[in-house]
């Protein structure tokens, strides 16, 4: 195969992949049905694997596509020079950048629910939850976002559709004028 056709190949497959990407985040916006998240993260990393290539290979000469796959090679080395040099300006900055790759941290799963941690940027308010409920392998449906503004320990999730469609979250609470950690529950009544 010649370097064009390897282009053309790589150039289908990014923009395969940023449509599924695209169209991931779209019904998740709307109708909060999405990828898994640990595939759609997958998909993401292609995207910027294969945004990186392209443009490296697009250098010379150089192209006026070249431009758009110049974001997937200026995100990684700004990423790095934010972390090398620090500065609370440059961690304002960076989740400009880094919002679409940074991963959402996974808190805990239980049964068939998975809880994140939402990326909030360096500097942004503690501890935004999205609870999601898992259908099949590759699907999630976004339940709700909760804030217990403060890091917790989740011991378990119920949610039972039939009775008032509530989720039942049990967590361990930490109490600084006592010093110690108490079980804790909430109810979220879901529409």
């Amino acid at each position: 195969m010649t370097k064009s056709q390897n282009n053309n190949i790589l150039t289908k497959l990014h923009f395969l992949f940023l449509g599924i990407g695209i169209l991931n985040w779209i019904s998740k916006v709307t109708v909060e049905f999405s990828l898994n998240y640990k595939l759609a993260y997958v998909v993401t990393v292609l995207i910027f694997i294969s945004g990186f290539v392209l443009f490296l290979w697009n250098l010379r000469p150089f192209n006026r596509i070249g431009i758009y796959y110049g974001y997937y090679f200026i995100t990684p080395i700004l990423t790095l020079i934010f972390w090398l040099f620090g500065g609370i300006l440059l961690a304002l900055i960076s989740p400009v950048f880094l919002y679409p790759i940074y991963p959402n941290k996974i808190l805990s799963e239980h049964q068939n629910f998975t809880v994140y941690e939402n990326f909030q940027g360096f500097m942004g308010p503690c501890c935004p939850l999205e609870i999601t409920e898992k259908h099949f392998w590759i699907i999630e449906q976004k339940l709700t976002n909760i804030n217990l503004y403060d890091d917790t320990y989740i011991h378990s999730i119920n949610y039972d559709k039939k009775n008032d469609s509530q989720l039942i979250i049990i967590f361990d609470k930490y109490e600084s004028r006592a010093d110690n950690v108490v079980p804790t529950d909430t109810i979220i009544k879901l529409n």
